[in-house]
């Protein structure tokens, strides 16, 4: 019943992303693309001169681990450090999503955490 109300979570974050748009004059702009399947994220944040997210937005496309994984990133970060954020694992996002990922689909759920890795703008 717990794994169903996850599996619940999960979709209604990928049929109603949050922060799902291109954020105007942001400060830090990431991208990154599953080579595997085609899913891509690219991240668009607004950070204080300490490094701590005030605004975080994305746009992309994918599957259902990638999209809902961003948009409960998006969700998460506000008010923490970019650093701290970059440095997310494997682990730390499979308890953001609330389930537990093959490899396969961690590629997936971990896009957030490296596109904003792959800052194209500082």
């Amino acid at each position: 019943m717990e794994n169903e109300l996850y599996k619940e979570h999960i979709l209604n974050h990928y049929r109603n992303p949050r922060n799902k748009y291109a954020l105007t004059g942001a400060g830090v702009v990431g991208k990154e693309i599953n080579a595997l399947c085609g899913d891509e994220i690219i991240l668009y944040a607004h950070a204080d001169e300490d490094g701590v997210v005030t605004t975080m937005s994305f746009t992309g496309e994918g599957c259902a681990i990638s999209q809902a994984a961003a948009s409960l990133f998006t969700e998460y970060a506000k008010g923490k450090r970019i650093k701290e954020l970059q440095e997310m694992t494997h682990a730390d996002v499979e308890r953001l999503l609330g389930i537990s990922l093959s490899t396969v689909r961690a590629r997936c759920a971990l896009l957030p955490v490296k596109a904003l890795g792959n800052r194209i703008s500082k």
